[in-house]
């Protein structure tokens, strides 16, 4: 074998290196405490939020994109009820590679939302939604970290992770999330928040958005 060839072997073997290397992100699997799942987890709030802000956008997991997680019918594919670690869902956010760079990997709190929900029995459910309850901790915060931090999260250019982010863009936030600004991408994007939803940001915004 040619000392050129071995050449142009060893280039086109580090270059596949880099591109595999490019494709993951460092990470340890996270290690589920199953006394912090939260009881009554529920799909539509707490699940299909998530999985929308970090994987079913557009040119990913959505429409024709396969595998799509647009809805309940096509993410239950994935999903072995009851059993997290014999379902691809969870089996493959706490793997090396989803979701992909930019976007950063679901963090323990996401991920044991996700766990929790499929040992639970991965049900098609829906939490009740308060106006009455406004508060910053009890509504806005959980309200973004499910709907946002797929764009909005740690190492964002734009971060949404804590109250002095969210408080600083709250007048842009509440524009966004009613569209009254003739924004061309509402946010989320994926799908709008419900109208309970955008009542609970908008009264703690004319409240004054307080740390409460």
């Amino acid at each position: 074998m040619s000392k050129k060839f071995l050449s142009l072997f060893s280039i086109i073997a580090a270059i596949s290196m880099v591109v595999i290397i490019s494709c993951k992100h460092d990470s340890t699997p996270p290690i589920i405490d199953e006394s912090t799942i939260p009881a009554g987890i529920c799909f539509s709030d707490d699940v299909l939020p998530l999985i929308q802000s970090n994987c079913a956008y557009s040119g990913c997991h959505s429409g024709s994109q396969n595998p799509n997680l647009s809805t309940y019918a096509d993410i239950m594919k994935l999903v072995k009820a009851g059993d997290p670690q014999a379902s691809r869902l969870y089996t493959t956010c706490i793997g090396s590679s989803m979701p992909p760079k930019p976007h950063s990997f679901l963090n323990l709190e996401e991920v044991t939302l996700i766990y929790g929900w499929i040992k639970q029995g991965a049900p098609n459910n829906t939490c009740a939604c308060d106006t009455s309850i406004y508060t910053y901790s009890g509504a806005v915060l959980p309200i973004i970290k499910r709907n946002c931090w797929g764009c909005h999260g740690t190492g964002s250019s734009k971060p949404y992770t804590n109250w002095q982010e969210i408080s600083d863009a709250a007048y842009n936030i509440v524009q966004d999330i009613t569209d009254s600004s003739g924004n061309p991408m509402p946010k989320p994007p994926t799908a709008k928040l419900s109208d309970c939803k955008i009542t609970q940001i908008a009264k703690w915004y004319n409240a004054g958005t307080p740390n409460n």
